[in-house]
């Protein structure tokens, strides 16, 4: 949605979007709810005409909102557990490489940490920046290079190898999935209709007519929530990004395990 929003304190950015949606509404409901208000004037019941509009529309809102909240909730789930898998894999992988002859062991075991140790620094950042390190795919190039070339000498030596190169298989693949966790995002034309949705709940409340402190008291309180629905989407929107983006907590963890660099 809004990259500045991202680099905002969580507190401070609810805030500043509170503020975005809720200024507007209330100087609206002061210049522009007294001739908003006269469209339906002459009809019988106005109030409970616009109290039916109310209700079909927030339903439908609501609903809208709901289901946003759910998807990029999955999505925010799936990056980071993509985090725990990819480490996961790496550990199986560094414990079958344990078990290859020196001096393959220490090359490939070597090329495991460095790579760990450009994903918790510089291919982090990438990462935030929906990108891809170049030392990670490098080290990953070579890592695979290596085992390709890998001739077995004995049967429990060929056992292992196989057994190798699946974990490394299903390590690219779960390297893939993080990676590409960091560029899902809601589509434009979703935002839109939020956005155009929030604009026409506070025009349907100026339809009402009511005191203009009760307008700021009901527009006040349907702005703020809908403001804070938004401004939680949009930052669940993107895991990575930001104060409140994941952290390869799972990855430090992992390099803390692996020992010295050789």
């Amino acid at each position: 949605m809004i990259d500045w929003l991202h680099r905002l304190p969580v507190a401070l950015g609810a805030t500043v979007v509170c503020a975005v949606f809720l200024i507007p509404t209330l100087l609206g409901s002061v210049f522009l709810q007294p001739f908003v208000g006269r469209f339906l004037q002459g009809e019988k019941n106005q109030n409970a005409l616009v109290g039916l509009l109310l209700n079909s529309f927030t339903l439908y809102y609501g609903v809208l909102l709901a289901l946003l909240s759910i998807a990029v909730f999955n999505n925010y789930v799936a990056a980071r557990d993509s985090i725990g898998r990819e480490a996961a894999t790496i550990r199986a992988l560094y414990r079958d490489v344990g078990g290859y002859p020196e001096p393959a062991r220490t090359v490939m075991r070597d090329l495991l940490r460095q790579y760990v140790e450009d994903q918790i620094g510089p291919g982090w950042r990438e990462q935030r920046r929906e990108g891809i390190s170049p030392r990670s795919a490098l080290l990953v190039d070579q890592l695979s290079n290596f085992l390709l070339s890998f001739r077995p000498n004995r049967q429990n030596e060929e056992d292992l190898h196989r057994e190798t190169l699946r974990t490394f298989d299903e390590f690219i693949e779960r390297r893939r999935i993080r990676v590409l966790a960091a560029g899902t995002t809601i589509p434009p034309v979703i935002w839109y209709v939020v956005l155009t949705g929030a604009v026409l709940n506070v025009f349907v409340l100026w339809l009402f007519n009511l005191k203009r402190t009760t307008h700021f008291i009901l527009g006040g309180i349907l702005t703020i929530f809908i403001a804070l629905v938004i401004y939680m989407v949009a930052v669940l929107d993107r895991p990575f990004r930001g104060a409140h983006g994941l952290q390869p907590d799972d990855l430090i963890e992992l390099r803390q395990q692996m020992g010295p660099q050789m």
